[in-house]
């Protein structure tokens, strides 16, 4: 295996890598994670290869968001032998399916085998860290891209009655639970449970709204909203969930951020507790048919 052929995510202490489905060599990444398809080739499927160190506290899971609340199947990936000395690595059974409808291109997100995996770090002291990985395009296959983020950062407690308590570092990253996500199905997960045992967890002292920080913002009024989360795994080109003035949810797309300049990594963000203003809602699209309308021209204010 090449050099060019892997990402590094040094933040998460991780390496990455994408073969097309039946592929038998990894495609090349460049240092922003874009991948070079080879040419003349409309790729059906991506296998995500993602290792870790085998001597950290580091391991990898898949979770299935194709219903609310879906559990981590162990099932979804296999051990593979001989990948780097001194990692274990991991791979998709199945690979990241490509939807393709019309103009449209990208890759499934809320279903069984999305298109990201989940990786979990627990230290010693109880520190705790979610970091997502996986494969997608926003331009509708005109470029494909490897990338990783940051989707939950703090540190584990336990209560008194012995149930575990997980307060965020900061209040944008919001409660472990993550709404309807059930990421503390994490929790009777085998490898998190072994890093469990030899972890010292102390003793939990605070308060609810440390581990659950209420939103620092209220909505102003008509016109504005409260994004409660947002991904860049989502939907076609990112998105995410707000909540209105008058209390009810919204969904944002990418494609209707207007004014936001990309972050680092070249992606667009919101973040828990941003508040933005929108011009109008559109009901009914999609495949939402009696679901949350998405806002137009949307901005974060």
């Amino acid at each position: 295996m090449k050099k060019n052929q892997l990402r590094e995510f040094p933040v998460a202490g991780v390496v990455a890598g994408v073969l097309l489905a039946n592929g038998k060599d990894f495609l090349e990444v460049d240092d922003q994670g874009h991948l070079a398809i080879p040419a003349g080739v409309e790729p059906k499927g991506f296998h995500l290869v993602v290792a870790v160190r085998d001597n950290g506290r580091t391991f990898v899971a898949q979770k299935d968001v194709s219903t609310t609340g879906g559990g981590y199947a162990s099932q979804a990936l296999s051990q593979l032998a001989n990948f780097a000395k001194g990692f274990c690595a991991v791979v998709m059974r199945e690979p990241i399916e490509v939807v393709r409808a019309g103009v449209n291109v990208w890759t499934s997100w809320h279903a069984q085998k999305p298109n990201r995996v989940d990786v979990w770090y627990l230290g010693e002291d109880g520190q705790l860290w979610l970091y997502q990985i996986g494969v997608f395009t926003h331009d509708d296959g005109k470029s494909w891209k490897l990338h990783g983020e940051f989707r939950w950062c703090g540190q584990l407690y336990v209560a008194s009655n012995s149930q575990f308590v997980a307060k965020p570092d900061a209040p944008e990253w919001g409660p472990l639970e993550g709404g309807s996500s059930k990421r503390t199905q994490i929790f009777s997960h085998p490898e998190f449970v072994a890093l469990l045992k030899s972890a010292k967890i102390t003793l939990w002292m605070g308060t609810p709204e440390e581990a659950d920080p209420p939103l620092p913002k209220k909505v102003p009024g008509p016109g504005y909203a409260r994004v409660l989360w947002y991904i860049s795994f989502a939907s076609q080109k990112g998105a995410g969930v707000a909540e209105l003035a008058d209390g009810s949810m919204a969904w944002i797309q990418a494609a209707d951020i207007v004014g936001l300049e990309p972050d680092e990594d070249g992606e667009i963000r919101l973040l828990r507790g941003d508040i933005v203003s929108f011009t109008g809602k559109v009901e009914n699209w999609g495949s939402k048919k009696g679901g949350p309308p998405k806002l137009t021209g949307v901005r974060r204010v």
